[in-house]
């Protein structure tokens, strides 16, 4: 179980390259017409076929279905509202409601739901919004938005 903020930078997949990137602005075609558009909200990773994913940080699994266009995906909540997103798996490893700790391989990388290919749809959510992953990717960023306001804010319910 998680009982305090154990957060380290989120790390890529690894021997990945980057597919596609956070905020991409995408154009949906039908018969040469343009039906839509959307904003790409996470990061896209391809390695090789069905490479092994394994987590960052410690948290509980709170969803391992089947999620529209994101496919088989798992989510984990890390605490405080910061939940990550592993989409297109192939296979998982995992159970809603289990406790998985850093580096622990939770699925596979696969082809399920809206892809082109085998890949990673990496995705970081606070408060269930979709940020960019690559600040949290960043120690540096973590340590002045993140840890810092949490410190600055800890001495004010103080009173220090």
């Amino acid at each position: 179980m998680i009982s305090k903020i154990e957060l380290k930078a989120f790390k890529r997949l690894k021997n990945s390259a980057t597919a596609a990137s956070f905020a991409n602005r995408r154009h949906y075609y039908l018969d040469g017409q343009k039906i839509d558009e959307a904003w790409h909200l996470g990061m896209d990773w391809a390695s090789y076929k069905r490479a092994p994913i394994k987590i960052s940080n410690p948290g509980r699994v709170i969803f391992n279905d089947y999620l529209g266009i994101y496919g088989n995906t798992v989510i984990i909540d890390h605490i405080l509202g910061l939940q990550t997103l592993y989409a297109h798996t192939s296979a998982t490893n995992v159970n809603v409601g289990d406790y998985v700790q850093a580096g622990e391989q939770i699925a596979n990388t696969g082809t399920t739901g809206a892809v082109l290919g085998d890949h990673l749809h990496f995705g970081v959510l606070v408060q269930g919004i979709e940020v960019n992953p690559l600040e949290w990717m960043d120690k540096t960023w973590m340590k002045s938005r993140i840890f810092d306001v949490i410190d600055e804010a800890k001495k004010v319910i103080n009173n220090k």
